[in-house]
């Protein structure tokens, strides 16, 4: 039954990560009372144990870098790996607003990065940019202490029930407002009334079983995640109920560099994405011998790991770690990444073909020191050095990490329902919205587009009219 003492805003956001926060500071900004409602106890969802990393194009550091990049090329990268199902238009809105967001982070949150960039898997160049302490955190810090610098109502323990529309037939739904219910026991439902609409912006659904299983038969359903827990598809089902189209929904990425050693996202990913991948070398142990660019994007590295049939052994060494800014040591006690002192030590740990892996070290370091790969084309920078002892192993194999498909929106952020209108009131951001990265994302590519879009389905919610266009 639900409680009669009913709230109202301007503007209610469903998710507290980057793509809600986002949305909640641009709403406030244009004017609107804005209340964000969160399902956990904590703030920041999968955005707080990301790494933060962006995809910005056109950065100063990469200026001074020379590094030539374009929209265009980035645009290229996205739709190569998405397999041309990507909606070229939302690319493009999430390429150029790359760098003009990135300087809204620095610039007006004090959001600091690294005085570097970094080439992530399927990029051309690199692109990749980097908070000081390689962590979604601070980022969601300093999006939390702005909103409510603007007096943004931030609920927790709040879950949404329901999404309410007008009732009248034979016409286009209307959003009128959210039952929704705290987590407490016997929690009555309470109603909150919206004067101008609603934003999705609730993540994936990598950790939500049946329903990835129901779009996506073809995964073990005993597939393990790297999102928190709760990652589920609840909000998604019900913008489904009153209309929304979906696209994509058996789009699900798998994350090639975490480990099978420890239980979702792990220490892995931080030294095998930025570490291994970039400086080091990836391998089949059954063979000691390499068997992709390392820097291939992350659907054509599962689809090779799964074709091998077991983890791959990742290895690096104390240079690649110093290039990285990745300092393994602290977390080697975990015992998923080890160290060992010799080729002989790593080849016995892992049962890899001593004489192979001597052989594929030595291959491999004749093309760092030509910085140039011809065997895999892999993009070497030109600091990078050679592989010596002490050397870092790793196992890989994959895991749920991501979900490409979701809501269908336009470059406005609106949802839309039968026949592409617009749900009237109906706004998404993140990963709950499909149509961006086709079949495949690129690394850095989505927190970029949940700020990007969190901030215009923000601003398109506090200034819309009643009517679509």
């Amino acid at each position: 039954m639900a409680d009669t003492s009913n709230a109202i805003a301007d503007v209610v956001v469903v998710g507290s990560g980057f793509a809600g926060l986002s949305a909640a500071i641009s709403a406030s900004q244009a004017g609107a009372s804005v209340i964000v409602l969160e399902k956990e106890n904590s703030l920041g969802g999968n955005s707080v144990v990301s790494g933060g990393t962006v995809t910005v194009v056109g950065s100063p550091i990469q200026a001074r870098e020379g590094i030539q990049d374009s929209f265009s090329l980035l645009k290229s990268d996205m739709c190569q790996a998405g397999q041309q199902r990507n909606n070229p238009r939302l690319v493009q809105q999430v390429i150029e607003q790359s760098y003009p967001t990135f300087e809204w982070l620095t610039n007006e949150l004090g959001v600091k990065f690294k005085d570097r960039v970094d080439q992530y898997g399927g990029h051309s160049v690199p692109r990749n940019h980097t908070p000081e302490d390689v962590s979604g955190a601070a980022m969601i810090t300093a999006l939390l202490t702005k909103a409510k610098q603007l007096g943004v109502e931030i609920r927790t323990q709040t879950r949404l029930s329901k999404l309410l529309v007008n009732s009248q037939r034979d016409t286009h739904p209307i959003l009128t407002g959210v039952e929704v219910q705290t987590t407490k026991p016997s929690a009555p439902i309470q109603q909150i009334n919206v004067n101008q609409g609603v934003v999705l912006a609730t993540g994936g659904f990598s950790g939500d079983t049946g329903f990835r299983q129901q779009y996506a038969p073809h995964l073990p359903p005993n597939l393990d995640h790297t999102n928190v827990p709760n990652t589920s598809a609840e909000a998604l089902v019900e913008a489904i109920r009153i209309g929304a189209q979906c696209l994509d929904l058996d789009q699900i990425q798998l994350a090639p560099w975490v480990s099978p050693d420890e239980t979702g996202y792990g220490i892995a990913p931080l030294f095998a994405s930025y570490t291994v991948l970039a400086y080091g070398l990836a391998l089949d142990p059954a063979t000691g011998k390499r068997f992709i660019n390392e820097l291939a994007d992350r659907k054509r590295w599962t689809d090779k790991l799964l074709e091998i049939g077991h983890p791959c052994i990742g290895i690096a060494d104390a240079a690649g770690m110093q290039n990285s800014g990745i300092d393994i040591e602290p977390d080697l006690d975990r015992g998923v990444v080890k160290k060992f002192e010799t080729l002989s030590s790593l080849a016995s740990t892992y049962q890899i073909p001593l004489e192979k892996l001597n052989q594929t070290i030595s291959r491999y370091n004749s093309f760092v020191e030509q910085h140039q790969d011809p065997e895999f084309g892999k993009f070497i920078r030109d600091y990078a050095k050679p592989l010596s002892s002490p050397f870092y192993g790793v196992r890989l194999w994959p895991k749920v990490h991501y979900t490409m498909g979701g809501l269908k929106i336009d470059v406005r952020g609106r949802v839309l329902g039968k026949g592409d209108r617009p749900i009237i009131g109906l706004y998404a951001a993140g990963e709950v919205t499909g149509g961006i990265h086709g079949a495949c994302r690129l690394g850095g590519c989505a927190i970029t587009e949940c700020l990007v879009f969190g901030r215009i389905a923000g601003r398109e919610a506090a200034t819309h009219t009643q009517v679509p266009s």
